[in-house]
């Protein structure tokens, strides 16, 4: 039986989240959100077939999630909502949450919505076909949502799109993981022996001279750290060929 504690101890002991911390509940509440209602679907045919690189993905994905965890803050912060536990999030309704995912979904699709790459959605999807297929896939996300919410209230929902965030994409911007992976990141880019870069550091031989945006460390993990959709096309793309996504952690085991 999936419950609230399933999730809460998954949260814990997967993620290194406390789920009664709203800020850390949102974050990963944004990721669920993102990957669901604009990576899976459309988008990710998109990025297959072509029209997105690996970096355009980490850039506007990384913006995407920015901009759904800046509207899931503020809808907290007008329903008076400051903490992740039962108490905190009791007086919120269904009809709450409604109203976040129809606010979602209009910014989401939105063909006039800027992108990371500096195009925006309607550019993106070339045809209103396209447009209308995406518009469907976040709709029927979304609603799936609002759904969990009707079915077994306000906490579980969120939990349990928070539980998808956490696990489906433990190597994205705002997962409690990120600051350790640009860290380990920043690091190997100096230790060219280190097993991240395969037997005989073949991975590493393989990429194009770093841009000049990788030569000071320093910015560059901050960039990381509190803005990657900052970083610029070419450094994107080296970053993401470098394999950031695809690091081996301390703690994973």
């Amino acid at each position: 039986m999936m419950t609230e504690e399933v999730f809460e101890e998954m949260l814990r002991s997967k993620a290194g989240a406390d789920p009664a911390d709203l800020a850390v509940l949102l974050d990963l509440l944004a990721i669920g959100l993102t990957n669901g209602a604009w990576r899976n679907g459309c988008v990710e045919n998109w990025h297959a077939e072509g029209r997105l690189s690996d970096g355009d993905m980490m850039r506007i994905n990384s913006h995407t999630t920015h901009g759904v965890r800046q509207r899931l803050r503020g809808w907290a912060r007008e329903h008076g909502v400051r903490s992740g536990t039962g108490e905190g999030l009791a007086a919120l309704t269904i009809e709450d949450a409604d109203a976040l995912a129809f606010r979602l979904h209009r910014w989401l699709t939105n063909p006039a919505r800027k992108l990371a790459t500096g195009t925006t959605l309607g550019d993106l999807v070339k045809t209103d076909a396209d447009l209308d297929d995406y518009i469907e896939h976040a709709d029927q996300s979304l609603r799936g949502f609002v759904a969990q919410i009707e079915d077994k209230g306000v906490r579980f929902g969120l939990l349990y799109t928070a539980g998808h965030g956490a696990l489906a994409c433990p190597q994205w911007w705002g997962h409690p993981s990120w600051p350790a992976r640009v860290d380990q990141f920043t690091a190997v880019l100096d230790r060219p022996g280190d097993h991240h870069w395969g037997p005989n550091v073949e991975y590493r031989e393989r990429l194009p001279p770093e841009p000049p945006a990788l030569q000071d460390r320093s910015a560059l993990r901050a960039t990381l750290l509190r803005a990657p959709w900052e970083l610029d096309g070419a450094t994107a793309e080296w970053i993401t060929s470098a394999g950031i996504g695809y690091l081996r952690l301390p703690t994973d085991t």
